[in-house]
């Protein structure tokens, strides 16, 4: 059974959607799959109540679909972006699409035609609003948001995705159920930390196959043993890590997650033959792990900053260089 077929089963015994109002957070870290989740759960919602589906749930009359907007160059907005689009502008990979500019906020005018979406009735039982990703929320939309989610005119239920619990305001947070999308599944064995990385993040699989933006990311190993080794300067890196966008830190993380537990793991574990290579390539101990798995947290908060990204590199890797030892 797959971790989304798991997570389905779990939700649906948590909520039937039998009242009138429902307002959830659904958690876990970017491109792991909850937005797939989400879209199987209004699918398996309209079969069951016969309703006629089409191809794509965002444009079913009774949803409204809420992301980042795009903004043409008079600064009017187009539309938003889709899960796709978000992930690869979340990772650093793209900032426009359409040449249209990718807003950094969720703005108030959006909640405001939110508001307007759920002051009507449904056409069947219940409306149902997404919003990708509540973490995008400024000051003024969070706060018009709050009044929405305490009382709306129509039936509705409100799924909100987080890729950072704690990010969300407290307000918001008390108004809704939470439910934590698992989704590592501890029943496959992987070849390299490549292959690992990647069967965590389903939502990337599409950029994967269709796009260019991840090709060298299997580089990042040998890249790292070249630099523990003092075989190549590290700043000579910089360029490529800076094409491959933020999304490199958080590969790091996970990689070095990985060093600094391994040795306690037995033979049973799936994680076993990934750490045996990577620690062939980076011996290091778990100690100079969990500085560097330190360091690159607070990096990952830098990088979210209007930054000078060659800069930010240089300095990844210059630190990064030092800590390996």
């Amino acid at each position: 059974m797959t971790s989304l077929e798991k997570n389905i089963i779990q939700f649906n015994k948590c909520y039937d959607f039998k009242k009138r109002n429902y307002n959830i957070i659904v958690h876990s870290p970017d491109a792991t799959g909850k937005y797939i989740f989400i879209v199987d759960i209004l699918k398996n919602y309209f079969h069951e109540k016969n309703i006629r589906a089409i191809n794509q749930v965002e444009s079913h009359p009774d949803v409204f679909y809420l992301s980042l907007p795009l903004y043409n160059k008079s600064g009017k907005m187009e539309r938003v972006v889709n899960n796709d689009e978000r992930l690869i502008y979340e990772f650093g990979l793209a900032d426009k699409f359409d040449n249209f500019r990718v807003g950094t906020d969720i703005v108030i005018d959006q909640i405001r035609e939110l508001r307007e979406f759920t002051d009507l009735s449904p056409r069947y039982d219940h409306k149902f609003v997404i919003i990708n990703n509540c973490n995008y929320l400024n000051h003024q939309s969070s706060a018009a948001l709050l009044k929405t989610l305490e009382e709306t005119n129509s039936p509705c239920i409100f799924l909100l995705l987080a890729s950072e619990l704690q990010s969300i305001k407290d307000t918001i947070r008390s108004r809704c159920h939470t439910y934590q999308y698992i989704y590592e599944n501890k029943d496959t064995s992987y070849k390299t930390y490549f292959d690992y990385y990647f069967s965590m993040k389903p939502g990337l699989k599409n950029i994967y196959d269709e796009n260019e933006y991840l090709n060298n990311y299997n580089l990042f190993e040998n890249e790292l043993s070249s630099l523990y080794k003092k075989e190549i300067n590290p700043l000579s890196l910089s360029g490529d890590w800076m094409d491959r966008g933020s999304l490199c830190i958080d590969y790091l993380l996970s990689l070095f997650y990985i060093l600094m537990k391994g040795f306690a793991f037995d033979s049973e574990n799936n994680l076993t033959g990934v750490y045996q290579s990577l620690s062939k390539k980076l011996p290091i101990k778990s100690s100079r792990s969990i500085n560097i798995i330190r360091l690159l947290h607070r990096l990952k908060k830098d990088s979210r900053g209007n930054l000078n990204k060659k800069l930010f590199y240089d300095n990844l890797l210059i630190v990064l260089d030092k800590e390996l030892y």
